[in-house]
């Protein structure tokens, strides 16, 4: 398999910190990902696509979040109109805006909606497991269980979107089983004196539960 068409742009002016998070999703057979000051997309589905379309889809993507951020007056530029504008002697110097807690929980739910937006009327089961892995990287350095338990909740709609266990193995791969006994295990409430629960068997069930759906993915492509 070639490479697939990737489009990429900046947000300016640059901000990143205003979003709190990463987002990443597909959409209309598009990999929407959302980096920091960056926007990447990635087209995976079937047939062929235009520049067109993917800055039409990037722009209506911009446009949910900038509604729902006070400051959100930002627009998306090439990489060439990035270095002209920050590379001397035209350009000018740039200034790293640090945000407070509240600014990223805004940013963070700006992020959902808009993704939420764009997902309006695609799979349920997929928005859901979306949230949820929202959800586990906000809570991914905290010294809680609340990333294994929304990996968990993830492999629970996709258990139920295909009416237990054995189907969505044999649809999606051992993944998903695996994801959620891992996440059990994480999320499981320790006796007093252990030591919270946090590192590798939360990160591992995260991770795992990011692969099962991105399998999930997949498999509503080859179905469209």
């Amino acid at each position: 398999m070639g490479l697939l068409p990737t489009f990429n742009w900046i947000l300016w002016p640059p901000n990143g910190a205003r979003f709190g998070a990463p987002d990443e999703f597909v959409s209309e057979g598009f990999r929407v990902r959302l980096m920091g000051n960056s926007v990447e997309l990635v087209f995976e589905g079937a047939g062929s696509c235009s520049p067109e379309a993917a800055r039409a889809m990037a722009e209506r993507y911009i446009e949910a979040l900038r509604r729902r951020l006070p400051d959100g007056l930002f627009a998306l530029i090439t990489t060439e109109e990035f270095l002209t504008r920050t590379t001397p002697p035209f350009g000018g110097m740039m200034t790293t805006i640090s945000s407070s807690r509240e600014d990223r929980n805004r940013g963070a739910r700006a992020i959902r909606e808009a993704r939420n937006e764009l997902l309006v009327g695609a799979d349920e089961a997929l928005r859901r497991c979306y949230d949820y892995l929202q959800d586990a990287h906000e809570h991914a350095n905290s010294l809680t269980e609340e990333a294994a338990y929304a990996a968990y909740k993830a492999m629970e709609v996709l258990i139920e979107r295909f009416s237990g266990s054995k189907q969505a193995v044999a649809a999606l791969g051992k993944t998903v089983a695996e994801a959620k006994r891992l996440a059990n295990d994480a999320r499981h409430i320790r006796k007093k004196g252990q030591p919270p629960t946090r590192g590798d068997a939360s990160t591992r069930s995260v991770d795992l539960a990011r692969q099962a759906v991105r399998s999930y993915e997949r498999y509503l492509l080859s179905r469209q």
